[in-house]
This record gives structure tokens, C-alpha cells and sequence, in this order.
């Protein structure tokens, strides 16, 4: 009998020891889990901060890309991408100002048409906002300064075209198109727009936006 109580004291201590070690392991595995947590993104929350201007300023005023529209291929947009500075309502008329570095690397500001009463007497209620990969929302001007944030580079996507006149049938398909061209009309601009701003021309200078990005172009 005693060697049979030995025994299982000897067994209990056993149990014992090994209890210990699991123990011991799994306290040992969580700690690791634990420290290694920041490895493994998606199973915490993570923030991103809105890029400052400073961080995006390695993107070109000018855009080299560029579309056409039409029969002709008359009607021409292309992209300019300043830093937005303030919001400006007018005339009926509401506005971005922008600021950017022309030709001769010199600060211009200029204004940006956005939505409101054009020289044709149309009315523009809405521009479209774009936010990248084909996602986007169309939006009054009230809406529109809360989506933007101010000292932070944008692409303006901005009407010009090719000849003095154009199909004006064309304009019930090209949403807004004849409204933005005649703010060039009244400028006496029509193909030249570009023009102007790389050569820092902006004194009462208006550009019709046609699309307001927070996507850029790197060329």
C-alpha cells in the first residue's frame, strides 16, 4: 500500500509539472501574438491621413493627358492641376480659386467655374466630383466645399476646343458643353486657354471646369 500511495504522489507531481508547461506555453504564445499584432493590418483599425500639399506637390500643374468629344473631335479636355485655395460665390456664379507656378515659375492664382449662371444665360446647378477609380458623385457647390479640402493640389478637368464655331446639336448630348464654351466666348479663348495659363495670363481669367478630380496625373 505505501508503495502504491509512492506512486501516485509521484503521478500527481507529474500532472502537476506538465499542467505547468502548458501553461507556461500558452502564456508564452499570446505575448507573441500580442507583440506581433502590427504585422497583421487587418485585424486592428488603421487610419490614413488626407495628403497635405506638401506631400503632393511632385505632381506637374500641367497634365499632358488630354481627350476629345465629338464628330469632329471639336470639343477638347484637358487637365490642369493647382492647388486649391479658397471658394468664392459671384455674379450668381460659384468658383474655386486655384494657385499654381506658370511657365516662367511664377505663382499665379486664377479662378475656376464650378456651377451657376453662364454668359448663355444656362444655369449649371451640379459638377461632377470625381474620386478615382471610376467612382464619383454630382454635386451643388454647398456640397462640393465640404468634399474639398483647401491647400491640397486637384485636378481640374476644363473645356476647350478646336475651331470658332461647333455643332451646337452636340450640346444636348455633351451635358453642360456649349454653357462651359461660352465663358470661353466671352474671353474670346475658344482653343487658347492653355495658353494663357502657362503663360501665367490669368488677370480676370475664368476656367469652365468640367470635372473636379482628387485623382492626379503624374504626367
Amino acid at each position: 500500500m505505501k508503495s502504491n500511495g509512492q506512486f501516485y504522489l509521484k503521478f500527481l507531481v507529474f500532472l502537476t509539472i506538465v499542467l505547468l508547461a502548458v501553461i507556461a506555453v500558452l502564456l508564452v504564445m499570446k505575448y507573441r501574438i500580442s507583440s506581433n499584432a502590427p504585422a497583421f493590418p487587418y485585424l486592428t483599425p488603421t487610419a490614413t491621413s488626407i495628403p497635405t500639399s506638401a506631400a503632393i506637390s511632385a505632381f506637374p500643374y500641367f497634365s499632358s493627358d488630354y481627350s476629345t468629344v465629338g464628330k469632329n473631335n471639336e470639343w477638347i479636355l484637358r487637365n490642369f492641376q493647382p492647388k486649391l485655395i479658397d471658394f468664392e460665390s459671384k455674379n450668381n456664379s460659384n468658383y474655386l480659386i486655384a494657385e499654381y507656378t506658370d511657365g516662367g515659375n511664377r505663382k499665379k492664382q486664377v479662378k475656376i467655374f464650378v456651377t451657376g449662371q453662364t454668359p448663355d444665360g444656362s444655369y449649371i446647378d451640379k459638377t461632377f466630383l470625381h474620386y478615382g477609380d471610376k467612382q464619383g458623385e454630382w454635386l451643388e457647390f454647398g456640397e462640393l466645399k465640404k468634399k474639398l479640402v483647401k491647400n491640397n493640389q486637384i485636378r481640374i478637368e476644363y473645356l476647350t476646343f478646336n475651331e470658332s464655331t461647333y455643332d451646337r446639336a452636340s450640346c444636348q448630348k455633351y451635358l453642360n458643353f456649349c454653357a462651359l464654351a461660352s465663358i470661353l466666348e466671352g474671353q474670346n479663348l475658344k482653343g487658347k486657354l492653355e495658353e494663357r495659363l502657362v503663360n501665367g495670363e490669368t488677370d480676370d481669367l475664368i476656367v469652365p471646369g468640367n470635372v473636379i478630380s482628387r485623382q492626379l496625373y503624374e504626367k
